[in-house]
């Protein structure tokens, strides 16, 4: 499309606006500022432009100038008070202006302050066809043509590496045989759609299976199956769900529950959101060897996502209840988890996390308490926007005052995530 290579290309209009001075001292700042600014000392370029400024220079010229080298400068703020003083006071600049202030408010994320002044820049710009074309374009880009909405999406990822502590437990205390330490694979498969025939409702259906091929005592699968409602009272999203979960452990049917959940989520303009989400699950064993694990189990969550441009922070504060036939299953849990990423699409990224997890055992025999701690970093390469390669370590830390149940552990995986 024509309009967006004239964007990509031509993201700010940077020609330079010739003035003239009787002073000779600024006319020689003038001209040192226009050399600078053509090897790209910007830096350079912004003195020189103030100073001719300084030194009695008044036209549009010079605050032009000076706002697209704070522009190239990414002194964003300063180059948004520039451009709106060009905008206030030079009628026949107004739409140049606030097309530029649009350009600066995209590059601090501010989405929709860019879309009016893209919208103000075409509206003061009836007699300038280049300016209403890169509005028209860069509002194009961030708004996209309608289309006819997905009704299923879903992903899976695929993963290989290594865990050397798989049991959870001190080594010393696991029995004569039993190995900590295995290779692992895991797979994941996420789909959720939202046919014509459900109205409002939305199917949902997940599925993980975790293999260690030198301890598949501990191999893992889990099935998830239901659906949920959601709906947007102004800057809200509220959500219900319901699944039934089937679960297995070293190959045999270890757990069935129905899940039942409730989530709001509060947006905060732009670039950041409240998420608080309550999950009810009701357990039962499916093999009479865990009749312990049947009962109930209770969590809510808060969550605080900050996020502009290609950057995510994710503050985490959980509690979680336990009411298990076996007080041994059963801790009172709350925990702390802050997650940083950096995931530019089509490019590398990087993921970094810290967590901390209180546990109480209180009504067993010996009362028992644990604390881990986790931390985490990944390399990440996308493609293509909806393929993420993954090279990700995991170390954690259980400090419990029963020494049966202190342990570290090591995960290192590479793996593949697809979206769909």
């Amino acid at each position: 499309m024509v309009l967006r290579r004239i964007t990509a290309r031509a993201a700010l209009l940077l020609c330079f606006l010739f003035a003239t001075s009787a002073a000779a001292d600024v006319a020689d700042d003038w001209a040192s500022g226009r050399q600078a600014f053509a090897t790209g000392d910007y830096d350079s370029a912004l003195l020189y432009f103030e100073m001719a400024r300084d030194a009695g220079q008044s036209g549009v010229a010079i605050h032009y100038n000076i706002a697209v080298c704070q522009f190239k400068l990414e002194r964003f703020d300063d180059a948004g008070t520039t451009f709106r003083h060009i905008a206030d006071n030079f009628p026949k600049m107004q739409g140049l202006a606030e097309y530029n202030l649009g350009l600066v408010e995209r590059r601090l994320g501010n989405t929709r302050a860019a879309q009016e002044h893209f919208i103000r820049a075409w509206e003061l710009s009836p007699d300038d066809e280049k300016v209403r074309a890169l509005a028209i374009a860069m509002l194009d880009d961030i708004v996209p043509p309608a289309e006819e909405p997905k009704r299923w999406f879903g992903s899976f990822g695929l993963r290989a590496g290594h865990d050397d502590n798989v049991a959870l437990r001190d080594s010393l205390g696991l029995p004569a045989g039993v190995t900590a330490e295995s290779p692992m694979a895991d797979l994941f498969v996420a789909l959720r759609g939202a046919p014509a025939f459900l109205g409002g409702f939305m199917f949902d259906a997940s599925a993980y299976a975790v293999a260690y091929p030198d301890a598949d005592d501990f191999d893992q699968s889990e099935f998830r199956l239901g659906g949920l409602y959601t709906w947007r009272p102004g800057d809200w999203r509220l959500e219900g769900s319901a699944h039934y979960v089937y679960g297995t452990l070293g190959g045999s049917g270890f757990e069935r529950e129905i899940a039942l959940g409730a989530r709001a989520v509060r947006y905060l303009g732009d670039n950041a959101a409240l998420d608080f989400q309550y999950r009810y699950d009701d357990i039962d064993e499916d093999d009479p060897l865990f009749a312990g694990i049947a009962g109930t189990r209770q969590r809510a969550d808060l969550r605080y996502r900050w996020y502009r441009g290609n950057q995510t922070v994710i503050l985490r504060l959980g509690a979680e209840n336990n009411d298990r036939l076996d007080a041994g299953v059963s801790p009172a849990r709350s925990r702390f988890q802050a997650d940083y990423r950096y995931q530019p699409a089509d490019a590398w990224g990087f993921e970094a996390g810290f967590g901390f997890r209180a546990s109480d055992y209180d009504d067993i025999e010996l009362p028992r308490t644990e604390d881990l701690t986790s931390i985490s970093a990944a390399l990440t390469r996308t493609v293509a926007e909806v393929w993420m390669f993954a090279l990700q370590y995991q170390y954690s830390e259980n400090d419990s005052n029963d020494p049966e149940f202190s342990y570290e552990r090591n995960v290192i995986t590479l793996g593949v995530l697809r979206t769909f």
